[in-house]
């Protein structure tokens, strides 16, 4: 708490001041039972403790505080525009204060908990074969696997290429790395193959090593860039809602006073935020902010990196264990400001080192300039590095020119001096109903070969019920060639969609029709395109066949070219083992779930409200596709479980790690039930509403109209008892021990005593 205490002290005479406990209103709220206010009788100032003031969240001039007893006190007078009314029958005190008096208060939207990810034991192979003959092609079959272990630890990975496998299997390993991702730090640690960190001054290369590095996403809920912010001035309590292309993307309710609503979610580019406020009389007002947000930026503070060292990666895909000299990089973004954000990217080597700085910077609502530059070193001398670019994304167009110039003695990792000078300029029209053009120039300057130069565009527009796309390529240089494609989609009844294109170049023309089949919003099941070709070198006709089912997918592609038939067959899945459980199914991806309902057989399961298969005979069902470190929303079809299934847990939420699978902890028994008429002594129903249960709860019963029954569990003794109180009298029922397979077992009429 700021407190002040002068040299001569100007409450010193004590005496003059009185003391009052009061109950006080501020702009007709009760804020506080009993404020400790001091008087000045001769003038009539009052003066309230600073702590009172905060609460209040009126603003305060640090010079214009008092010293009362050793407690810093603020003369209302020092408010601006403050009237008060004092009662001293009463004890009451009014205040009123003009709105902006008030310390502004942030409306920020609620942060939902981070979920905390989950992993089991073990691993899985997946695997992608293809098999390709006929058409003038050599027959072969081709493949690739990739075998994961995974546990608390981390993950360890490897993949391999085989080439051939009908005439002598070409085997090449392809990458092997060990990661463990730190999803409360946004961090990751990788040994062995990787890439590294090139950011924007740099682009990245294969290595072998250690690699830290900052992995944002294991949090993917978390926004990196800066976000806009809005305020206002509530004359009095209002409501606020913050709409964002009509949509309500955030609100609440707000005290009098200033406001203001930081980290709107927007999308990136430029826009209009709209904050409507209403009062509690129902007047509203409306205030219109525009607004630039850009993904290249950083928040304020917020560091991204990535550090490695080891070897470099030679010929990738053709030998296995082909590594160079030793590197080392370092890549550090920084958001210096909501405005700037910083980079700076090292390279060093035994021979050659290089250093480029730069960064990017928002230009209010025009959109980023990007800017950088580098040099490097090395025994045959130095070279140096420029590079700029320019960025705008808004609602009516996008703008987007950038330049990259190295001189011939510049070299990075990978680099081997082709390339002097890259230019290139992008603009997006958006033509409203007229649809969407957009075109990109290319211009390369080369070192001992022929500049390029290249213009390519393209036109797209809603056309009746489907969707006309044009696309143009221009080559002025080194060749002048001209290539232009017409094609136009129309989706039909279901899943089902049909295509028209016309390709025209130089020396070819071709027209192609097609018809696509697709699985639409289930996971499973079958998908294929049958297509036609006319013209120079055409395809007379191809046609595309998939079939995805629970344990892996097929595809087959076959094409029929002057009178040569082609093809490929293709197959692809997984094999998984999670705690000691082994599963077939289709390719992983990033993260699968195992769900096992023991003695529920053909249930289905579904993520996202997406079917995504049905439990096997031993009610086992491998679920891939899982969204790592994001929470995936399982559930269970109640229809496909048979009468006497009792559901504890039909619908989880799952959060696996990267890269490996986790259990998916639904709760469904099956409990065995049966039916009986309840009979007292005198051979009368027992009273309806009454409930029956042993002493270890194990068997429940609920009586029902006439007696009839619903019992749950079955005795483990023959005959065993259940027990059940109306008013006064406690009866005591006997239950015969029955079949537990039986859905529902008919007992007929049991006799009861009252004990």
């Amino acid at each position: 708490m700021p407190r002040r205490d002068p040299l001569d002290l100007p409450l010193r005479e004590e005496e003059r001041w009185r003391e009052w406990l009061l109950s006080v209103e501020l702009n007709g709220a009760v804020v506080s039972e009993g404020a400790y206010v001091i008087e000045e009788p001769e003038s009539g100032r009052l003066a309230v403790p600073v702590e009172e003031l905060r609460r209040w969240r009126l603003r305060i001039d640090r010079d214009r505080i008092l010293t009362f007893q050793g407690m810093p006190f603020y003369p209302l007078d020092a408010v601006p525009g403050a009237e008060f009314a004092f009662d001293r029958a009463d004890l009451r005190m009014e205040l009123r204060v003009p709105a902006e008096v008030f310390e502004p208060y942030a409306l920020g939207p609620t942060e939902p908990p981070r979920p905390v990810p989950r992993t089991g034991f073990g691993g899985f192979l997946d695997y992608d074969f293809l098999y390709t003959f006929g058409g003038g092609l050599d027959e072969r079959l081709d493949g690739l696997t990739e075998l994961g272990l995974f546990g608390d630890l981390g993950v360890l990975l490897t993949s391999l290429r085989f080439d051939d496998l009908l005439e002598g299997a070409g085997v090449t390993r392809l990458e092997t790395s060990f990661l463990r991702d730190m999803p409360e730090e946004r961090k990751s640690l990788r040994l062995g193959d990787s890439l590294t960190g090139g950011g924007s001054l740099a682009r990245p290369v294969r290595f072998a090593g250690i690699q830290y590095a900052t992995n944002f996403a294991t949090d993917p809920a978390f926004v990196t860039f800066p976000l806009p912010s809005i305020g206002g001035l509530a004359e009095q309590p209002s409501v606020v809602e913050v709409l964002v292309d009509n949509v309500r993307r955030a609100g609440g309710e707000v005290p009098a006073g200033p406001f203001s609503i930081p980290n709107v979610p927007v999308v990136t580019g430029a826009g209009e935020i709209q904050l409507r406020v209403t009062d509690l009389l129902g007047r509203e007002k409306l205030v219109t902010q525009s607004y630039y947000v850009s993904s290249r930026l950083l928040k304020a503070g917020l560091h991204d990196f990535s550090y490695e060292a080891g070897l470099r990666r030679e010929n990738f895909g053709e030998k296995s264990f082909d590594y160079g000299d030793p590197i080392a990089a370092v890549t550090h973004r920084y958001g210096f400001s909501d405005l700037f954000t910083g980079e700076a990217h090292l390279e060093l080597e035994a021979e050659r080192q290089s250093l480029a700085l730069g960064g990017t910077f928002r230009i209010g609502l025009l959109g980023t300039v990007t800017a950088g530059a580098g040099v490097s070193r090395d025994g045959e001398g130095s070279g140096v590095l420029g590079q700029f670019a320019y960025e705008y994304f808004g609602r009516g167009f996008s703008l987007g020119a950038r330049t990259r110039y190295t001189d011939s003695d510049f070299r990075q990792f990978g680099d081997r001096g082709g390339t002097r000078r890259t230019d290139q300029l992008a603009l997006g029209l958006r033509l409203g109903e007229f649809g969407h053009l957009g075109l990109l120039l290319v211009n390369q300057e080369l070192i001992g070969a022929e500049d390029v130069l290249t213009v390519t565009s393209n036109y797209s527009l809603r056309l009746g019920p489907g969707s006309l796309i044009v696309n143009a390529a221009r080559l002025f240089e080194p060749e002048e060639e001209l290539a232009v494609t017409v094609s136009y989609s129309l989706p039909l009844s279901g899943n089902r969609s049909a295509a028209a294109r016309l390709e025209m170049a130089e020396n070819r023309t071709r027209a192609r029709a097609q018809f696509r089949r697709s699985r639409g919003a289930t996971d499973l099941g079958l998908d294929y395109r049958i297509a036609a070709e006319l013209g120079e070198e055409p395809r007379y006709l191809d046609a595309r066949g998939g079939y995805r089912g629970r344990f892996g997918t097929v595809t087959g592609e076959f094409e029929l070219d002057e009178g040569e038939v082609g093809g490929r067959l293709g197959v692809t899945g997984s094999v998984a083992v999670l705690d000691g459980r082994v599963a077939f199914t289709r390719r992983i991806g990033r993260a699968f779930g195992l769900v096992e309902l023991p003695g529920f057989a053909g249930v289905r399961i579904y993520l996202d409200n997406r079917e995504v298969g049905r439990t096997d005979a031993r009610g086992v069902l491998l679920i891939p596709g899982l969204r790592p470190y994001e929470v995936n929303r399982l559930r269970v079809e109640l229809d496909d479980l048979p009468l006497g299934a009792v559901v504890t847990r039909g619908e989880v939420e799952s959060v696996p790690f990267d890269r490996a699978g986790v259990r998916i902890p639904f709760e469904v028994r099956l409990q065995a039930r049966a039916l009986a008429r309840l009979l007292d002594p005198r051979g009368e129903p027992l009273p309806a509403g009454l409930e029956l249960a042993d002493r270890e709860g194990r068997i429940t019963a609920l009586v029902g109209r006439d007696g009839l029954t619903e019992i749950a569990g079955v005795p483990v003794a023959e005959r065993e008892p259940i027990y059940g109180r109306s008013g006064e009298i406690l009866y005591r029922c006997t239950v015969p021990r029955y079949d537990a397979t039986d859905i529902l077992a008919d007992l007929g009429d049991l006799g009861c005593v009252r004990d």
